[in-house]
């Protein structure tokens, strides 16, 4: 019996090294990971938040057009980086250079790494035996979904930890007595209200938990009057939450409270139209299914993921019902929209885990499982949080420490070419000094090469930076390249767009981001 104890004992301090390794290393992903996932990530939120209140020159995507129907709440964006950037504001007024685009990175990053350990609180909550549930940690901790998407300010990430506290919520209404009952309704109707301004697609993944919740406080009370005692108070807390957010968002994007905006509602729209979602790429019916989800959660997993749902098929457990009704209806009705992006079902990831570890299918599995999802997972988490565009937020570190020792006076021009659409608030320059021409910029995208060699002569500057992958500046003609000096080579930068340029160029300019300084009078177009 001492030896089980031994046993036992052993298996929990082993766990606890290897989830705070795990820990430390999504620590490390959120801190010092420059990969660029999206340009969601950026301009969802601290670019938003940068702008208003740190009065930096930002990119204001459609998305929150005052003159057009904004889409996006103010008010998840506030709440995750908003506050922080607040308290830095406040503690940085006696620095010397003020707040440093190092500090706002790791500002946005720590908010949301601290907002991840929710999802693993919820798992904690939602797997009770406690081998599954030490188990089940290390899958999610492990996840390269927790150390890239859910680290960074994407509203994704925001969605999956109001998915996952709601089915914690759902989970606890369903085991209290009445006065704690009511309490956690309220905080479940608040939720759902925060998770439907944020995405209105939380009501794909909310529908599940709302019907369970509905009809197991319907068995509870027994007969409707007793129901509508216990529900009709939560949707009046649910309709202050919602005018909350409608007085919130209306005043930031109107002034005043005469023309009301409803950003949920403006988001359905603007989704349910086809043009609209043309513009932003239109993809195969199958692409979430087949690609997305292997892609996020790895093939392993979901086949583990499929069995359970099979055994619930044959033999009904209503305890996982939600759970695999909120997976089955959120693939298919985010599989009927043409544009399909990974991020779309990070949701996901914890009712999946939570699923195949309650019918115990984690402790059947062998070392070949856990080595492959290992291996798996550290690619995927090395390729997004590190390699891919991962030199774009370190150059605009960099040209902030240029501009800001700039003589007074000097008129700079920045031209960023063949990379993501950069975050400006991490250049961190005022909109004064844009406005008077101090400082500009050319976002020429993935502009052709003429484009690019037109806009190295446009205006008249006192120096221009041109910030690109190293690999394309090999394919300019030499009468470019020859007036262009490199500044600073930045290492790693991984450009799936360009895959060709890169091999061509040798591994470590294939994955490099160049800074270069254009020669004053070289370039004659």
């Amino acid at each position: 019996m001492s030896s089980d104890y031994r046993n036992v004992v052993l298996a929990t301090r082993t766990f606890k090294w290897i989830y705070a390794g795990l820990w430390i290393l999504r620590i490390c992903f959120a801190l010092f990971g420059t990969g660029y996932i999206h340009p969601d990530e950026h301009m969802q939120n601290g670019e938003v938040t940068s702008g208003d209140l740190l009065a930096y020159h930002t990119i204001r995507t459609w998305e929150w057009s005052a003159a057009l129907s904004p889409v996006r709440s103010i008010v998840p964006v506030f709440a995750t980086t908003g506050i922080p950037i607040l308290c830095a504001k406040f503690f940085s007024k006696n620095l010397a250079h003020g707040m440093q685009p190092i500090l706002l990175f790791r500002l946005e990053r720590f908010a949301f790494l601290l907002i991840s350990g929710l999802i693993d609180y919820s798992l904690i909550s939602l797997v009770p035996t406690p081998n599954a549930r030490r188990l089940s940690l290390l899958l999610l901790a492990s996840s390269h979904v927790m150390n890239t998407f859910q680290v960074r300010p994407f509203s994704n990430s925001i969605e999956a930890v109001l998915v996952a506290l709601s089915l914690v919520l759902s989970r606890k209404i369903s085991s209290v007595k009445t006065l704690d009952k009511n309490y956690f309704l309220h905080l479940l109707a608040i939720t759902f209200v925060t998770g439907i301004f944020t995405r209105p697609t939380f009501l794909i993944f909310g529908a599940p938990i709302a019907y369970q919740v509905t009809t197991g406080t319907f068995t509870y009370a027994r007969t409707v009057t007793w129901w509508l005692r216990l529900v009709i108070p939560p949707l009046f807390t649910a309709a202050a939450a919602c005018t909350g957010f409608l007085v919130a968002d209306t005043l930031y994007f109107r002034g005043t409270l005469e023309d009301l905006v409803v950003t949920p509602i403006n988001f359905l729209k603007y989704n349910f139209t086809s043009q609209n979602l043309a513009e932003h790429g239109l993809h195969p019916r199958w692409l979430h299914v087949f690609v997305n989800l292997p892609m996020l959660f790895g093939p392993w997993v979901l086949c583990l993921a499929v069995r359970a749902i099979v055994d619930y098929a044959t033999s009904f457990n209503e305890k996982k019902g939600s759970i695999i009704q909120m997976i089955i209806l959120s693939l298919a009705i985010l599989s009927v929209q043409p544009h399909q992006e990974p991020r779309f079902l990070v949701p996901l990831l914890l009712p999946i885990i939570v699923l195949i570890a309650n019918t115990g299918q984690l402790a059947r599995v062998g070392k070949t499982f856990w080595v492959s999802c290992s291996i798996f997972n550290l690619v995927l988490a090395v390729l997004f949080g590190i390699l891919h565009q991962g030199g774009v937020v370190p150059s605009l570190f960099y040209l902030h420490s240029v501009v800001a020792d700039a003589s007074l006076g000097t008129r700079t021009n920045i031209i960023f070419w063949k990379i993501y659409m950069p975050p400006l608030h991490f250049l961190s320059i005022s909109e004064q000094d844009v406005s008077s021409g101090i400082i500009s910029y050319i976002d020429l995208a993935g502009a052709s090469q003429d484009d690019f060699v037109a806009s190295l002569s446009a205006g008249d500057y006192d120096r221009t930076f041109v910030v690109t992958p190293v690999a394309v500046r090999y394919t300019l003609p030499l009468a470019i390249t020859s007036c262009m000096e490199l500044n600073q080579h930045i290492f790693p930068h991984l450009d799936l767009d360009h895959i060709s340029e890169s091999m061509d160029a040798g591994l470590l300019d294939g994955l490099s981001l160049g800074v270069y300084t254009l020669s004053p009078n070289c370039v004659v177009v």
